[in-house]
């Protein structure tokens, strides 16, 4: 028995291109043959973009299952089957496909890294994975041997699966696999080159024209990110990425121009964005809320790494007194680590205005 492939990074377009070719196998299945589908999604809103396919699939197969972490039971097309994980359960962050039958299968398995490309377009798009995909029936038979053990399913669901098991043992191994693994490899491997190139033009497109007004993402004088760049880069995300937030208020930018003029202003805005910038790694955003709100937006973030991020912002702004234009801007910084969408930025504003209250007069806030 040949080992599977070993893993390899995927970005999520390519394993969702894989995912429906594997789909579109399950469906090709010569009707009223044995027939098992198992899926892991993460999450239903994942799901809920498949659920159609999924409710054909289940009118055809003997059992399909999918995976989820969810809390409580979800509405499911009929004939689909399911399995709640918890949230720190091994296999919540599996993304996988595998379909089997006695003449043929078909596997796909990767685990969520949880990083992301930083040159994605959105943050969604960019969501990078390792894993390995197979198209023969040795393969996939392994896989739906590991995922029927692993996920703790009923005593029916076992044995509806244990009968299509034993219907694949029954037939030989399907010895035309070894012509479509290189073809179909190739295929593949042109269409991770086509996506990567695709993402290094819109990289490059977006380089072009960032510094272009009509834009709208990017301040015309800071070269900040706005609101209108952090509705598009996070738009369609689901809850597969945590990310990291850190909300900082500098109230005293405020008043700056019409105290001390434009370029006072400008230049305690350069030292408030260099001092986060400095902080943060490729993958990572500044977006200017306001004159005086900051949001960092921290991809994949441990929660402790972004709360002392957190405090050290708030404490290098605090020395920016020591610079021009001289002036004390005491820094308010609220952080959390989300999965939800839309982002909780209004929560964070309402706890860095708390912050401010009980703050000494003229002293940073720093979060605990």
């Amino acid at each position: 028995m040949q080992r599977p492939s070993p893993a390899r990074p995927f970005g999520k377009r390519v394993l969702v291109e894989i995912s429906h070719a594997i789909e579109r196998f399950a469906l090709a299945a010569e009707p009223g043959t044995p027939l098992l589908v198992v899926a892991m999604f993460q999450r239903l809103s994942y799901f809920e973009r498949e659920a159609q396919v999924y409710r054909d699939i289940a009118a055809r197969s003997t059992v399909t299952l999918v995976g989820l972490v969810a809390d409580f039971p979800p509405q499911l097309p009929a004939g689909v089957r399911h399995v709640l994980l918890g949230e720190d359960d091994e296999l919540a962050r599996e993304w996988s496909v595998t379909v089997l039958g006695p003449h043929g299968g078909a596997t796909l398995v990767a685990v969520d890294s949880e990083t992301v490309d930083p040159a994605a377009h959105t943050l969604e798009e960019g969501r990078r994975f390792h894993g390995h995909w197979s198209f023969r029936r040795e393969d996939a038979y392994r896989e739906a041997l590991r995922l029927r053990d692993s996920l703790g399913v009923s005593a029916d669901t076992r044995a509806r699966i244990d009968e299509v098991l034993e219907a694949v043992l029954a037939v030989p191994e399907p010895a035309e696999q070894t012509w479509w693994d290189v073809p179909l490899r190739f295929l593949v491997d042109r269409l991770d080159h086509t996506v990567d190139a695709g993402a290094a033009v819109q990289a490059r497109l977006d380089s072009a024209v960032a510094h272009l007004d009509e834009v709208g993402e990017r301040d015309a004088r800071t070269g900040l990110f706005t609101p209108a760049f952090l509705q598009r880069w996070t738009s369609g995300l689901g809850p597969g990425l945590p990310v990291g937030l850190v909300l900082l208020r500098v109230p005293g930018l405020g008043d700056l121009r019409a105290r001390y003029g434009l370029r006072a202003e400008l230049a305690a805005m350069t030292g408030v964005s260099r001092s986060i910038q400095g902080l943060l790694t490729r993958s990572d955003r500044l977006v200017q809320l306001d004159r005086q709100d900051f949001l960092v937006v921290l991809p994949s973030w441990p929660v402790g790494h972004v709360h002392v991020l957190c405090d050290e912002v708030c404490a290098r702004v605090a020395k920016l007194d020591q610079q021009y234009p001289f002036v004390p801007l005491p820094a308010t910084g609220a952080a959390t680590v989300t999965r939800e969408q839309p982002l909780p930025i209004d929560r964070l504003v309402a706890q860095v205005e708390g912050r401010r209250q009980a703050a000494p007069a003229g002293g940073p806030a720093l979060i605990g």
